[in-house]
């Protein structure tokens, strides 16, 4: 019953519900411009936390329904559940039906209608994402653009649980949310294309993704450091329009670009799998102190660099 239990667990994939902290930047920066009230807003905040995430576990059974045939020419998802354990698909599907359905229920609760958008668009990026005949996981350069619109969407859901239905989140945390998330997720197949050239061949590389058939190490880092340019051009627009304090933010952002590059290119980079990258503690602590100093220089008018607005 317990092995069971985990087997479900891993499934869903409930320890990446750290990645629904995404959302929690959307719904400070709406606290910061719009001056709320934190009681007013935290159990709106935390509503639509828990929706989000009932939806994004929804996503993962998905995702390992779709995946088990091509996760099995994988070096590591080929110890998935759905394909070492006798799991039921047809229970999968259920129960990630059921928790679309409760994450929904969620944004219905909180009568608000941007909200029940956000999560919804999540479900379909989900189903656009995973299952044929679209599955956009399998076109070439759309894989990681189109899952990359996953964190826009968190930031949505956190900015108008906060916000409401009447204020428009800014294009330029929309954008750089986007590319930042183009960054991660291209760094990520570059990452999984050496690390299964390395322990399989080219047949295994193809039969886990089709679109790595159109790619090589070198299409990847352009995109890598295209997406890259575009965030900082973005991040740049957004110091200037909100504060220009955050200029002080770019060499804590240098650094995490060299420190990231650093790990992209080891042979068995943690950038290739979410979990992984928990087991290198201080890049993980590095990642939380840049995220507070964004957030305390975007809402701290320290004023040094004013005389540039001059």
């Amino acid at each position: 019953m317990f092995e069971v239990t985990a087997i479900y667990l891993k499934i869903f994939r409930l320890l990446r519900v750290y990645r629904n902290v995404f959302m929690l930047a959307g719904a400070y920066f709406a606290f910061y411009l719009f001056d709320k009230n934190i009681e007013s807003v935290i159990e709106s905040v935390l509503v639509a936390f828990l929706g989000l995430s009932l939806i994004a576990f929804g996503n993962y059974g998905i995702n390992e329904i779709c995946d088990a045939k091509y996760d099995k020419f994988h070096p590591d998802k080929k110890y998935r559940g759905l394909i070492q354990h006798d799991i039921s698909k047809l229970n999968v599907l259920v129960i990630s039906i059921a928790l679309w359905g409760a994450g929904i229920l969620c944004g219905i609760y909180l009568d608000n209608l941007p909200v029940i958008l956000s999560l919804s668009a999540l479900i379909i990026s989900g189903i656009f994402y995973n299952v044929n005949p679209i599955r956009l996981k399998d076109v070439v350069y759309l894989d990681f653009i189109f899952e990359s619109i996953n964190n826009p969407i968190r930031l949505l859901i956190g900015w108008y649980s906060v916000a409401g239905a009447n204020q428009l989140v800014p294009s330029s945390f929309i954008l750089m949310y986007w590319f930042l998330g183009m960054f991660l997720m291209s760094s990520k197949r570059y990452s999984e294309m050496r690390f299964i050239n390395k322990n399989s061949d080219r047949d295994s590389l193809i039969g886990y993704r089709k679109s790595f058939k159109y790619y090589s190490e070198e299409k990847l880092l352009i995109c890598i450091v295209t997406s890259l340019m575009i965030f900082t051009y973005v991040f740049g627009a957004l110091c200037f329009k909100y504060s220009i304090d955050l200029i002080l933010f770019l060499p804590a952002l240098i650094i995490f670009i060299i420190w990231y590059f650093s790990l992209l290119f080891d042979n068995n980079s943690v950038l290739k799998d979410p979990e992984s990258i928990f087991k290198n503690k201080p890049f993980i602590i590095y990642n939380i102190f840049c995220l507070l100093f964004f957030l305390y220089l975007l809402t701290q008018q320290i004023g040094l660099f004013r005389w540039l607005l001059e």
